[in-house]
């Protein structure tokens, strides 16, 4: 057990730490929402101006971008009537944009979560926030946040802000052993964003109330696989993506996991993965990426400038629970921040 602890020490040093934890966080006291939001705010805005590089201010989450594709989203014919809900509502062709990314790597050798969002434009109906005729998800390559909560994930931002990320997770006043378990479970080596599977990781609803919530998971179509090696180097991902669609087109299904079980699957604690046993995913899309140049410095200048957000959502897809709640501000400050000081 002490040399896998010591293990999980090693491989999660690379994700921010530069100086171990002398002093304790204290377990943080309930704040008001505001309060959470605002000083969540102050410190991503303080981390990611510090971290600017080449002109280029990342992202805090999803820091690389290893190339935005334009894309077909395809729902689905024959959909259970459950799932007609929506975006879902009718079988339709939509135009997409998807970016691939690395959680908080720069090199493409290394473990590390890769991040998928998707915007789907055309969209019938008014969203609940942003531009009208948008619906964008947001997803990860592990089904689970590594925090529970809103409150969790603020003492991390405080931990990675005053470089005390391991401090953290294995503060003796107030550890976060869980957490640290789920990020060496989720950080990986992957050999190309294409075949790998993504999780919503946070519930949404999916219909006129927050009655039905579900999670969302974008698959690899099976027998669709392509044979790649790409260019081994810190952008080998992006190496890997490109000889990809030079060979095929990339085909990915979109599906949703609806919650059976409240206790089981609880909305509140982004840590917990909903078993597939008990609720299957469902396919309600498909996916297609053609062969095309996303790996230009314009392109990939352009993709460095689009914003994602769960709440650029129609009604039907509300965001759920405390974690998406906070996400709405954070993620939309973060964006103007980004744009703002971009040259």
């Amino acid at each position: 057990m002490r040399i896998q602890f010591n293990l999980i020490i090693r491989t999660l040093i690379p994700l921010a730490v530069s100086g171990f934890m002398t002093g304790a966080i204290a377990a943080d006291e309930r704040v008001s929402p505001e309060q959470l939001v605002a000083e969540m705010n102050q410190r991503i805005a303080a981390i990611t101006q510090s971290s600017a590089s080449n002109g280029i201010m990342p992202r805090f989450n999803q820091a690389k971008s290893l190339g935005c594709f334009a894309a077909t989203f395809k729902v689905h014919d024959g959909i259970a009537k459950e799932f007609k809900q929506g975006l879902f509502a009718q079988p339709e062709s939509y135009r997409a944009l998807l970016r691939f990314a690395n959680a908080s790597e720069q090199d493409d050798t290394k473990k590390d979560i890769r991040g998928l969002s998707i915007k789907v434009f055309d969209v019938k109906g008014d969203p609940l926030w942003g531009e009208i005729g948008v619906q964008d998800f947001l997803l990860n390559s592990y089904p689970a946040l590594f925090v529970a909560t809103p409150e969790e994930f603020l003492d991390f931002i405080r931990a990675r802000q005053e470089d005390k990320i391991t401090g953290f997770f294995i503060n003796p006043l107030n550890p976060h052993l869980k957490s640290l378990w789920i990020l060496f479970k989720a950080r990986a080596v992957h050999s190309n964003p294409f075949a790998i599977r993504y999780w919503s990781t946070t519930p949404f609803r999916h219909g006129s109330d927050d009655g039905t919530a579900v999670k969302y998971s974008v698959t690899p179509c099976a027998g669709k696989s392509v044979s790649v090696e790409g260019v081994a180097g810190e952008n080998q991902l992006r190496s890997a993506m490109k000889q990809h669609i030079s060979q095929a087109s990339a085909c990915l299904e979109f599906g949703v996991q609806k919650r059976t079980d409240p206790e089981a699957m609880p909305i509140e604690d982004a840590s917990v993965i909903w078993d597939e046993a008990d609720s299957p995913f469902v396919t309600l899309a498909t996916i297609t990426i053609e062969d095309q140049d996303f790996d230009t410095d314009d392109a990939l200048a352009a993709c460095e400038k689009v914003s994602f957000n769960p709440w650029q959502s129609l009604p039907e897809h509300k965001p759920l629970g405390r974690m998406n709640e906070v996400r709405r501000e954070t993620y939309f400050k973060a964006s103007q921040l980004r744009n703002k000081e971009a040259p």
